[in-house]
């Protein structure tokens, strides 16, 4: 999970279109107002920009396969009628997180208001598992009402986009180390540190692994020698460092 910014309310979610669906849900709350067609196709848009077209909570990629975005409330509809259509309280969501949360009322990680980096960590014996790291407990209930530990669903995907970029890693240090320095080298390793960023699919963990990666890390060396780790490249360890969580 990784901090997300919310852009602003779509303009076709006016306050008047908001009293029309909130009363609308009061009379009927079978009826699912948020995807009326006044609204559905802009704010299914602002939300997966917002998330970069991610699952707000897992960050698997959405829109993909049968990975289709739902809209999730924050906030249960069911508890909370009145934050139906309340744009503040509405998140793309993968239907397994959505269906997992459903009308749960613990307090967890809310994306946009809360830095998951504070809640959660990585377990450094097993690099593909959150583990809480507050004390407050929200990190831990965030971890078992999504199921963010979920091994066959959340955590193999997690660990199968991870050991491709780890693979290619190893190709390219053992490349440096028998042909010396070429700038191809550096332009894949741009394109694996540009994997790892906020916009590409949990981006939280492959950022992790990636900086606490012993290849990554001879990589950097042998290019911070060859005078090769370049300005670009620091952006992108900096954006990458800003979403990677602890190992515990």
């Amino acid at each position: 999970m990784i901090k997300l910014e919310r852009g602003e309310r779509p303009k076709e979610l006016t306050d008047e279109v908001c009293e029309e669906l909130k009363k609308l849900y009061a009379e009927d709350r079978d009826k699912d107002v948020w995807n009326s067609i006044k609204i559905k196709k802009p704010l299914k848009e602002a939300m997966l920009d917002m998330s970069h077209g991610k699952c707000s909570y897992c960050e698997c990629r959405l829109e993909i396969e049968s990975k289709d975005a739902t809209i999730d409330h924050f906030l249960p509809k069911s508890k909370n009628p009145d934050e139906v259509v309340n744009w503040e309280n509405l998140f793309p969501s993968y239907l397994r997180c959505n269906r997992k949360k459903n009308n749960r009322e613990e307090k967890i990680i809310n994306p946009c208001e809360n830095e998951p980096r504070e809640y959660l960590g990585i377990v450094n014996a097993n690099r593909f598992r959150f583990k809480a790291i507050d004390s407050g407990g929200i990190g831990e209930s965030t971890i078992d009402v999504i199921g963010l530990n979920d091994i066959r669903r959340v955590m193999v995907p997690r660990m199968e986009e991870w050991e491709s970029l780890k693979e290619r890693l190893m190709e390219i240090e053992t490349d440096l180390k028998e042909e010396g320095f070429k700038k191809k080298y550096k332009n894949r390793l741009r394109k694996i540190m540009e994997n790892c960023l906020p916009d590409m699919s949990y981006s939280a963990t492959k950022a992790t692994n990636l900086l606490n990666d012993d290849t990554y890390n001879e990589i950097k060396n042998i290019l911070l020698e060859s005078e090769q780790w370049t300005a670009d490249l620091k952006k992108l360890e900096e954006d990458i460092e800003h979403i990677a969580l602890r190992l515990v």
